[in-house]
């Protein structure tokens, strides 16, 4: 090979990749320009669409953001209304608890006192029984029939003086 046939051969080969790129470009060019436009828009609107999504995501996390320091505040005022529903329950169960204790040492009171009157009664009536068991033991011995008899008559001359 020559130095002509090897220059020959380039501008061939340089022919054949130009014609070759112009069929392309007739062919190919309008459906590959009309892909590459395509795929352009279609790359725009997916990168619009991603910053809007991200705007959104964004302000969504401001949204909670502020609801989460809203809600450190609610839970303090939860806390605090419960607090004092607690102390108010509380206070109201003790108020109840006093009252009823009250009332109970009311009764309590009731009850011993009826239960010393019913003592007393019984004490009174074992007394009674036991004086009139001994007066009758001291008068059984000590009375005889004449003065038994003498006793009797001046019962019946004192109930005729009444009359």
């Amino acid at each position: 090979m020559t130095g002509h046939t090897v220059w020959l051969e380039w501008v061939f080969k340089f022919v054949n990749f130009a014609v070759l790129v112009a069929i392309l470009i007739k062919f190919a060019g309008k459906p590959f320009k009309n892909f590459l436009i395509h795929r352009s828009k279609s790359v725009k609107d997916k990168i619009d669409e991603a910053e809007r999504i991200r705007k959104e995501a964004e302000e969504l996390k401001s949204e909670y953001e502020k609801k989460l320091a809203m809600l450190d505040k609610e839970i303090e005022a939860f806390k605090k209304t419960i607090f004092e529903e607690a102390e108010r329950e509380k206070a109201k169960i003790l108020q109840e608890a006093n009252i009823l204790a009250e009332k109970i040492r009311e009764q309590a009171k009731l009850m011993y006192e009826q239960e010393l009157k019913d003592v007393q009664s019984r004490i009174r009536e074992e007394i009674s029984s036991l004086t009139v068991q001994k007066a009758e033991k001291i008068l059984s011995e000590k009375i005889n029939k004449n003065d038994h008899d003498r006793m009797v008559e001046e019962f019946i001359q004192k109930l005729r003086s009444l009359n």
